[in-house]
């Protein structure tokens, strides 16, 4: 009798804790790459422009290898993007702002990607998270266009939470946006 309510406290115990795998998550998005501060844009007026183009607003799912909760944010992700990079153009010397129609330097983002998935191998779980976006400019009738991708990957035995997922989403995309604003060649594009 005490082996079976033991069994049953373990079984309880393990849904409650196992349950917010089930729970749609809310992530809240905050980004923080770290740009080097630099004067390569010589005060250079940018104009930037941010694009969603992701194929679902569903990031991911919650739980190890399953698609039974689904992560979103309530965010509008292109205006928080945006932000971040004018933040960035800002470090690196440029006077950038948002693009409302304004003639002269554009630079235009394309969030391609924000995904958030998850796997099982050999009883272990593995989330991976990756943020692709694609920075574009034209100038002097030469289109400058690339691809910056930021991943992130760990292994666990169990459904992460909410903060772990939120780490990771929010690392994914601030590799890319980091490498961005590491990328000289843009950064020479838009300031020459």
């Amino acid at each position: 009798m005490q082996t079976r309510r033991s069994f049953v406290y373990c079984a309880v115990a393990a849904a409650v804790i196992g349950g917010c795998a089930w729970v749609p998550q809310n992530a809240t998005l905050n980004p923080t790459p770290s740009i080097t501060p630099s004067t390569a844009g010589n005060g250079v007026t940018v104009a930037v422009r941010v694009l969603d183009r992701r194929r679902s607003e569903i990031i991911g799912y919650r739980g190890v290898d399953s698609k039974n909760a689904s992560i979103k944010t309530e965010q509008k992700v292109a205006p928080l993007i945006q932000e971040k990079i004018i933040e960035g153009l800002k470090r690196k010397g440029f006077s950038a702002s948002d693009f409302e129609g304004q003639s002269g330097r554009l630079l235009t983002v394309e969030i391609r990607q924000i995904d958030y998935t998850t796997d099982m191998e050999f009883w272990k779980g593995i989330i991976q998270t990756e943020a692709v976006l694609v920075a574009s400019t034209i100038k002097d009738g030469l289109k400058f266009e690339q691809f910056y991708t930021g991943k992130r990957k760990e292994n666990t035995v169990e459904a992460p939470g909410a903060k772990t997922n939120e780490r990771l989403i929010n690392g994914a995309i601030s590799d890319a946006l980091q490498r961005l604003f590491e990328d000289e060649r843009l950064i020479r594009y838009l300031a020459e």
